[in-house]
């Protein structure tokens, strides 16, 4: 019956090439690079892009039809006619960024524009251009400025003198100028519609037809890193032969198409653009290509650049793209598989991958799709679930509704199902084999076995806690551990033991295994990563630091990292960072966070089927997400792992008013509103970046922003500030860029601010008083003789009336004194101990993150110590709380004397006290602790509490790598809490 089974089941499945050409095997291809795209929808103004150029400031530059273009990463800003008058023309054909930062624009019928800093300015015919019409300008490194036109020849303007090169005065094969390259010689080579020409101190030589060009005109020269000259025109590709004047083709397998764009990638592969067959790759002797067809806007690459972090972005007609060699390569229906929704992988004998979709089942080997099986060529069913590479060398394969199929060879030779016998349910999700051939089925209704044809069910009545089947991994001691809907079971012979998860935040999806060599188990489940060793259960979620709790696999790359697969993407967890955290040694977990700018066409990885990631035997990982199969080499992620971007100003508004960002921020009297927009341009990191800014002079710390990159201060007095912006990637595992942008602020005072003034008011005061009395004076001896009686009277009366002043003035300077010295007990009552007399924990808290700071900025050492009375409710509780307050003033003498000026003592609260050591190194702080525990030791308590010896345990920690002051006082505390554990009366530290 067995056999008569097999052969019904048997059909021929053929591998089927692509018929794409395919780089070489060593060679990602384009189709498996990041790609992004951007069209009218996404922000551009127009969706011909007729140039790309980088400044070094990060920032990236379009020309297109409606103005020129600014990209930061995150939006654009559009530089036309309406908002910069310098630009007499929205039509940008050419875009070109000095090595200075300066910005050289080429109109169509505008001439050329210059952005230099702030600075705009515009060369038209009337400043010696020959055509306002321009294809290509640039700045040479002697400053010159160079203009190839539409149809006047080409313009050097050298410091004021204009100098032509036109057919008219024999210098130029044609007036039609297209592009124009500086060399590394300092020579400029010309494309123009009548050939290459190298103009060399002023002298243009036209390269002959003899040297290998074809009779046809040249759109692009460039040339490489290592100083080939790359020639593209309109009938295809050229290279200079070394430092000779022949040229040849760059390659006999491109079409002959005209060639406007080239550029050169980070690996010295040749990118060439075409006027209609899009985009190819040149990587040694291997051509690729990229069309319309596979995602590319248009046919038409009318501009290529590789920028600074790698990724190569081409202007078409239709839009903008960028490729990008990605940590993940990701593998999918663009390569030739049957779908892109992948639900399990395994290694195939060789070196390949099988990877099972929501559409049939593909082999993948050497960067290649190379065979796809679907129902369409015999199989009972598309929906691939699980996969299994058995020991005899077969594949399993657990479907969705079709049971269990065996294929070999490329041929399904048995299949197992509930017609045949399997008892559970046809939905396999999960598969594993043992050491004695026994293959067990994890269905949606119980977990299988099969030995030697004969199946056996295990439900809820054998011990699982449900009867859904997730996971399944067969450890090392032939313990087989069992993922469920409902928590987790290892079978052991025939016994099932349950796993108590009922402590890890309520986790109850299993969908992952991971062992180590000692026996130690990992799982991925709905509420973080459990660990499982020596029979203990414990967990890292969300409380943990992770920045989600759905994992579906958990997978070690034997570099010392855990990766982990979500629908949020990949994490990269150092081993040591969750051994720490689960150790309480250290908190919260660091990571890197892997999304779809590292790679993964989709983020979403797939979970509840199997295996959804693995190491495969050249130490890749591999994962299921739902836009393919993501691969990615660990070893190589530090190519990819690019220096943080710089943050940029990108603009200051004083009062609503865009000021210039040269030199000081020189503002007037009565700015009310100051606003700073910044960021810092990446095209790889921009959404992972966070941004924090000070304002010196106003804030004495950081204030953190998020990803927000605008920030106003409102009503700010007349003074000098600096302004300071930092970025940094925590989703990337990068802390703070030690690269700060800084500007200068000086707001002028107003008239009556200035010290001039006041001082002049003062004097003029003064004088005003002054000639009252003069006048007072005059005429009271004008009226002396007359009213002399009256005076005399009045003058008694005045001294009667000044002598009560004086009493009121001495009473009010009393008053004043008693109303100082109650102020400054209230202040020492702020800052001190009303018990004990010594720091408070306020005044402590302001000093401790003082010179937290101190000690980050200097790199140097801060420790902090935390001392608790031993036993101390027993003082209160035997003796009395009288008793209790005259030990807590002795213990605080004790501390105080013995610590001798070397730190600052502070009552923390309660019988706690507190230590904090500034520039004092963690060896010399325990000395100093273990002085003081002994000093308190010695107090003799026999007045208050007869009997009683006093002690307290200490705790005292160093900075180390710890960003708050809060993590230093976090472990000084857990370092005390082991004094106490280990027995009380010492210093743990």
């Amino acid at each position: 019956m067995l056999g008569v089974l097999a052969a019904l089941c048997l059909w021929p499945c053929a591998a089927l090439a692509l018929d794409a050409p395919q780089p070489a095997a060593t060679e990602k291809p384009i189709t498996a690079f990041y790609r992004e795209t951007w069209t009218t929808r996404q922000g551009l103004p127009h969706n011909q892009v007729n140039a790309i150029a980088q400044t070094p400031d990060g920032y990236l530059w379009l020309g297109t039809w409606e103005g020129l273009v600014r990209y930061n990463g995150l939006e654009f800003q559009l530089f036309d006619r309406s908002n910069t008058p310098a630009m007499k023309d929205n039509g940008v054909r050419s875009v070109r960024a000095s090595d200075g930062g300066a910005v050289v624009v080429g109109t169509s019928r505008g001439g050329v524009t210059v952005k230099q800093g702030d600075d705009w300015r515009t060369w038209r015919v009337a400043d010696g251009l020959a055509q306002d019409e321009i294809m290509d300008a640039l700045l040479d490194r002697q400053g010159r400025l160079w203009a190839a036109t539409e149809s006047l020849g080409i313009t050097c303007l050298d410091h004021g003198k204009a100098i032509q090169f036109n057919v008219g005065n024999g210098r130029l094969p044609s007036n039609v100028a297209f592009a124009l390259l500086e060399a590394r010689d300092g020579s400029i080579w010309a494309a123009t519609a009548g050939g290459l020409v190298h103009i060399v101190d002023g002298q243009a030589r036209l390269v002959p037809r003899s040297a290998g060009l074809p009779d046809a005109p040249v759109f692009r020269v460039v040339e490489t890193a290592k100083g080939e000259l790359l020639v593209g025109t309109e009938r295809g590709a050229y290279r200079r032969i070394g430092k000779s004047e022949r040229f040849e083709l760059v390659s006999p397998l491109l079409p002959n198409d005209g060639v406007p764009s080239l550029a050169e990638d980070a690996a010295g592969h040749l990118w060439v653009g075409t006027v209609n067959n899009g985009l190819f790759r040149l990587a040694g002797s291997a051509v690729e290509h990229f069309t319309s067809g596979r995602e590319l806007p248009n046919n038409r690459v009318a501009s290529l650049l590789v920028d600074r972090e790698g990724s190569i972005w081409a202007g078409t007609n239709a839009g903008l793209m960028r490729l990008s060699d990605a940590p993940f390569t990701t593998w999918n229906s663009d390569q030739g598989m049957t779908d892109d929704y992948v639900r399990a992988l395994a290694e195939a004998p060789g070196g390949g991958m099988w990877i099972g979709t929501g559409r049939g089942l593909n082999l993948w080997r050497d960067n290649a799709i190379v065979a796809r099986y679907t129902k369409a060529d015999g199989m009972p069913g598309d929906s691939v679930l699980s996969l299994l590479q058995a020991r005899d060398g077969s594949l399993l394969i657990g479907s969705y509704t079709d049971g269990v199929l065996r294929m070999r060879d490329g041929r399904i030779v048995a299949r197992y199902d509930s017609a045949r016998g399997m008892p559970g349910s046809n939905q396999v999700r999960a598969l594993a084999e043992d050491a004695n051939g026994n293959v067990w089925i994890g269905t949606t209704r119980g977990l299988v076995r099969m030995r030697d044809g004969q199946f056996q069910l295990f439900g809820m009545a054998q011990g699982l806690q449900r009867d859904f089947i997730i996971s399944l991994h067969l450890a090392r001691d032939g313990t087989l551990w069992v993922g469920t809907s409902n928590g987790a079971v290892r079978i052991v012979g025939e016994t099932v033991h349950p796993l108590d998860m009922r402590a890890m935040n309520g986790a109850q999806d299993v969908f992952g295994f991971l062992e180590d060599a000692d026996g130690t188990m990992w799982m991925a489940t709905d509420r973080g990563l459990l660990r499982y060793r020596d029979g203990r259960l414990q967990g890292l979620g969300l409380a943990s630091g992770l920045p989600f709790d759905t994992l579906f696999a958990v997978v070690d790359d034997r570099l010392g990292n855990l990766w982990l697969t979500s629908n949020r993407g990949v994490l990269r967890l150092p081993r040591k960072e969750a051994e720490a955290v689960l150790a309480g040694r250290r908190a919260p977990l660091r990571f890197d966070h892997f999304g779809e700018a590292d790679g993964l066409v989709s983020s979403q990885c797939n979970g509840g089927s199997g295996p959804v990631a693995l190491r495969d035997a050249r130490g890749n990982i591999w994962v299921a997400t739902a836009r393919g199969a993501a691969t990615i080499a660990p070893g190589t992620l530090g190519k990819y792992r690019h220096e943080l971007p710089h943050a940029v100003l990108e603009q200051v508004l004083a009062d609503d008013r865009p000021v210039s960002l040269a030199g000081v921020l020189r503002l007037p009297a009565g700015t009310r509103k100051l606003e700073f927009r910044y960021a810092a341009p990446s095209f790889l990191a921009s959404r992972f970046l966070r941004y924090r800014h000070r304002l010196e002079g106003l804030e004495t710390g950081w204030v953190e922003q998020g990803n927000r990159r605008v920030v106003q201060y409102t009503n700010l007095g007349p003074g000098a500030y600096r302004f300071d912006v930092n970025v940094s990637a925590p989703g990337l595992g990068r802390g703070w860029s030690p690269g700060i942008t800084s500007v200068q602020v000086e707001i002028a005072p107003q008239p009556w601010q200035r010290r001039g003034f006041i001082v002049a008011a003062a004097l003029l005061a003064a004088l005003l008083v002054y000639g009252l009395f003069l006048w007072r004076v005059s005429h009271l001896r004008q009226r002396a003789e007359r009213l002399e009686g009256m005076v005399e009277q009045r003058t008694r009366d005045l001294r009667e009336h000044a002598e009560r002043l004086r009493e009121s003035d001495q009473e009010k300077t009393l008053l004043l004194d008693r109303l100082r010295k109650q102020s400054e007990a209230f202040e020492r009552m702020a800052l001190e101990d009303a018990l004990t007399g010594v720091g408070n924990r306020r005044s402590l808290d302001v000093e401790l993150e003082a010179a937290f700071g101190r000690a980050v900025r200097s790199r140097r050492s801060l420790c902090f110590a935390l001392f608790d009375v031993d036993e101390f409710k027993q003082i209160n509780d035997r003796y009395s709380h009288a008793a209790g307050d005259r030990a807590l003033v002795a213990v605080a003498h004790a501390l105080r004397d013995a610590l001798d000026g070397a730190g600052m003592l502070a009552r923390w609260g309660g019988e706690e006290f507190a230590v904090l050591f500034e520039r004092v190194s963690l060896e010399r702080a325990r000395d100093i602790c273990e002085a003081m525990r002994q000093r308190v030791q010695a107090i003799d308590c026999s007045e208050y509490a007869p009997g009683w010896t006093l002690s307290v345990s200490g705790g005292v920690a160093e900075r180390g790598d710890a960003s708050r002051y809060e993590a230093l006082v976090a472990r000084a505390d857990l370092l005390l809490y082991e004094a106490k554990r280990s027995g009380r009366n010492r210093i743990v530290g």
